[in-house]
Formats: C-alpha cells, structure tokens, sequence
C-alpha cells in the first residue's frame, strides 16, 4: 500500500476542479469548447474561455455571449459512444413505443447539431432541422454532455403550442423540458 501512496496527490489533483490559476483554467475551457461542432461557435468559446487570463492581466471582459459558450468544467465527465446516423435506428420498436407514451404522439426524432452550456448548467442545443431550444431553467436535470454534438441522437416531444416541449437524448436518463428559441 505504501508504495501506492505517491499516486494520492496525483489522483486528487484529477478529482479537484479546475483552480490552478488563469493560464491552466483558460486552456481547460479551451479543451472544452472542442466540442463545439460550429467553426464561429468555436472561435468565440475560445475567445469566452480565455476570461481567466483577461481578468488577470486588467484587460476588458470578453462579451457574455461568448463566455457563455464555454461549456462547465463538470461537463466533461460522461462518456459517449453513439454516432448519430445509428443513435435512433438503434432504438428499438418497444423502446420507441415507449417513448411515445411518455412524449406524446408529436414527437421528431433526429441529433444535435450544436449544443452549448450557460453558467447554471443550462443548455441550448440547435437540432438536426436548424430549430435552437434552450433547457427550462425550472429544469431540475441537469446534462452532462461532452462528445460530438452529432452523436447524440434525439426526440422532441412538442407541447401543443409548439413553443415548449420535452426533449429524449439517447443515453441519457431524463427528459428535459425545453423552450423554443427559433
């Protein structure tokens, strides 16, 4: 056992957030917003995580917006293996069924296009047919996405108005409730 102990300091680094100092934090939110499929969304994320090293050196802040687009340290944690193409063919006709018990006869399968994280944890996802949701802030759930947008597969169950709805992620537990931005 004590000749394990060296590797403590080493794991618990790893388990710690990101509070190293504002060159280590601006290149953790860069890495971050690799998963940003839009080169312009990219661009502007990169901008938005660098905040850390602005503040530092009395500089202006980078503008809310891109900020914004640099997803949460925590959102990097869960692991994702499905390609989008496959994600809702591989849903069986049971699982499918199912699912339109839960969301409703108005729903549409397809993938995220886009998808980015807010301060709180909330996300805004742009779909596979260009429509651009945000999560419910009196959501509870919270994601935890980090691959490829296009590798996550999805239903949209819409409400009758068509402004809000439900939305399934493949390998996701819950439904989140969203609001219709465009």
């Amino acid at each position: 056992m004590s000749r394990h102990l060296f590797l403590l300091p080493v794991l618990m680094a790893m388990a710690t957030p990101a509070l190293a100092g504002p060159r280590e934090d601006t290149m953790a939110g860069i890495s971050r917003c690799a998963s940003l499929p839009d080169d312009r969304a990219f661009l502007d994320c990169i901008y938005g995580a660098a905040q850390p090293m602005r503040t530092r050196l009395g500089l202006p802040a980078a503008p809310v917006a891109q900020q914004r687009l640099v997803p949460p340290a925590y959102a990097a944690t869960a692991p994702v293996s499905v390609p989008p193409a496959r994600a809702m063919a591989r849903v069986s006709k049971d699982t499918t069924s199912t699912l339109g018990n839960v969301l409703g006869s108005n729903t549409s399968p397809g993938w995220l296009e886009a998808y980015t994280f807010d301060g709180h944890g909330l996300f805004t996802v742009t779909l596979s047919n260009g429509e651009i949701w945000r999560q419910d802030p009196s959501d509870p759930a919270r994601a935890h996405w980090n691959g490829r947008a296009s590798d996550y597969g999805v239903k949209l169950a819409k409400d009758a108005g068509g402004r809000s709805g439900q939305l399934f992620v493949r390998g996701d537990d819950p439904l989140y409730r969203v609001i219709k931005l465009r």
